[in-house]
């Protein structure tokens, strides 16, 4: 009787098997496809013939990531970022080459891994900041952490009444650095 239940559990399940087989083949698609290496389209795109009209490009600039800035606030803010983010990548750079070396003493590695983590430790707290900063309603923010403390840049309308305080007490939640060494600065 056992011998008979296996054989028939054996045969359901290989009916069963050429079951979906034939659904799978059955509802995709028949038609061939031929596909060119690297080609690659937008999905959902809809694609316009039209020129841009004024109102087109009032929305593009709405969209633009400094929007309600001025152009001095702007340009301060992009190239402050650019700036922040080369340093930071030539810190990054100077300690893998150390790493790198032959004959490096296990002081210098140490310390060379310990600039790396401290960075990219740097890195996570400014990041949460001016996310968290933003998401408490500032339209704009920069935020630099080093070794003698922080400093936040944000634009002068941003700072209303106990906007300093907030911003002091953001950073403080988040990388536990001492209210005296958190500055705000506007632009």
């Amino acid at each position: 009787m056992k011998k008979h239940k296996k054989q028939f559990l054996a045969a359901v399940m290989i009916v069963a098997l050429g079951a979906a087989v034939y659904l799978n083949w059955s509802l995709t698609n028949t038609q061939s496809v031929s596909r060119t290496l690297g080609e690659s389209k937008f999905v959902n795109a809809t694609v316009s013939t039209e020129k841009p009209t004024v109102r087109t490009k009032e929305k593009a600039k709405k969209s633009d990531a400094y929007k309600g800035l001025t152009k001095k606030q702007r340009d301060y803010f992009s190239r402050a970022k650019t700036d922040r983010d080369k340093i930071q990548d030539k810190i990054i750079d100077k300690a893998s080459d150390t790493l790198g070396t032959e004959n490096l003493s296990e002081k210098d590695k140490t310390e060379a891994q310990s600039q790396v983590a401290q960075v990219i430790k740097n890195f996570t707290f400014q990041d949460t900041v001016e996310s968290t900063l933003k998401a408490k309603g500032f339209t704009h923010c920069l935020c630099y952490i080093n070794e003698n403390g922080c400093t936040i840049t944000v634009p002068s309308g941003d700072m209303k009444k106990d906007k300093s305080l907030l911003i002091k007490s953001t950073v403080q939640s988040v990388s536990n650095i001492g209210f005296d060494k958190i500055t705000v600065v506007t632009v």
